[in-house]
């Protein structure tokens, strides 16, 4: 799994680049995006699923959000 750690970075840079990584991805492979930017929580996934690709899963822990991705 392709990971990103985007902690400490404010949108639209966690945006960014989840947008990079996925478009070096294989179709099915998954990434996953850990970020603490508030914004970044609603960009992010709502990114996803206007491009069509998967949330696999979505965890948050204090300040942090993890995402997981499928690429389709």
């Amino acid at each position: 799994m392709h990971k990103i750690d985007a902690r400490g970075k404010v949108c639209p840079l966690p945006l960014f680049y989840t947008k990079k990584r996925i478009d070096g991805l294989k179709t099915g492979e998954e990434l996953e995006v850990l970020t603490d930017d508030v914004t970044a929580r609603n960009a992010i996934p709502e990114w996803i699923r206007e491009h069509g690709h998967e949330i696999v899963k979505i965890e948050e822990s204090g300040t942090d959000f993890k995402v997981n991705i499928r690429k389709h």
